[in-house]
């Protein structure tokens, strides 16, 4: 679905200069990207992803790492970065590569494209990170992806609040580094937080909607069902990685992404799949692992 979409999209995608963004022939073989399947090479990207997260660390922790003020401060970053980021799926975070390496083509590995490809990955895999631990103390959950959830760790509680937020701060300190000096690096910023304050509304929404103790079925309509599904978790799980990689390549990102229809079809077709996870959690057969 996704590539199919890209492609139709690609002749008004407007490069950057010496960048080319290939249209490939009908009968090419195109990875497909959904959250369900990520192709058929995806343990061989996930690997390549995986191992740059030591990287992601390092960029992180290296300079302050032996700060005679917040030294402590840094060593608790790393513990809270390796323990919450790694873990999961990576769909996400390979969706920003997978995307950004359809639409550049073999300028791939030219001028540290790679790098700032799998470092904007791993920035929305941080963003899922932030919002996995804030939400697990507000759900009062008890593990996540086979551990236990970080505010249940002893000597932890709800100073993992403000774990979160550093987990949230890492992301722009990685994109300072690594896009700063691109033409797209302002886009990247306002799509992040566009995209952190619309998921923020869609928690809200599952909050008041489902209330503890105040079961109120009469607000729980199929419409604010969907909303809850768009704005809590959509949007920063399939709009987000696709609209950063089209950033990426692109010279007029405002019209080419903000205002381009691709993004939101798969915004629309891709609400299945909260809805499966939506039925196993209801059938108590999921597992945290996202």
């Amino acid at each position: 679905m996704w590539v199919r979409l890209l492609r139709a999209a690609g002749p008004r995608l407007r490069p950057l200069p010496g960048v080319r963004a290939p249209l490939r022939g009908p009968t090419d073989h195109f990875r497909v990207w959904t959250m369900a399947s990520v192709g058929a090479s995806k343990n061989s990207e996930l690997q390549e992803f995986s191992s740059y997260f030591e990287q992601v660390v390092k960029d992180l922790i290296a300079n302050d790492s032996q700060h005679p003020e917040i030294g402590d401060a840094i060593t608790r970053l790393k513990e809270i970065l390796e323990y919450n980021t790694p873990g999961g799926k990576c769909n996400r975070g390979m969706t920003v590569l997978a995307a950004y390496r359809e639409l550049v083509g073999p300028d791939l590995q030219k001028d540290g494209n790679l790098q700032r490809a799998l470092t904007v990955g791993w920035c929305v895999e941080l963003l899922q990170a932030f919002f996995l631990v804030a939400d697990d103390i507000m759900d009062n959950s008890v593990t996540r992806r086979g551990q236990p959830c970080w505010y249940k760790k002893d000597g932890i509680g709800l100073d993992a609040v403000n774990d979160s937020f550093l987990l949230e701060a890492s992301i722009y300190r990685l994109l300072k580094k690594y896009c700063r000096g691109q033409t797209y690096y302002l886009h990247l910023l306002e799509l992040f937080l566009e995209k952190l304050i619309d998921t923020e509304l869609g928690q809200a929404l599952d909050l008041i909607t489902a209330q503890p103790g105040k079961v109120d079925l009469n607000r729980y309509t199929e419409t604010r069902y969907k909303a809850i599904v768009k704005y809590k978790t959509a949007f920063y799980s399939f709009y987000l990685p696709v609209a950063a990689a089209m950033y990426m390549v692109s010279s007029d990102g405002v019209s080419l992404v903000v205002c381009d229809p691709t993004c939101w079809t798969i915004l629309e077709n891709e609400t299945s799949f909260l809805v499966q996870i939506t039925y196993c959690l209801s059938m108590g057969g999921w597992v945290h692992d996202a």
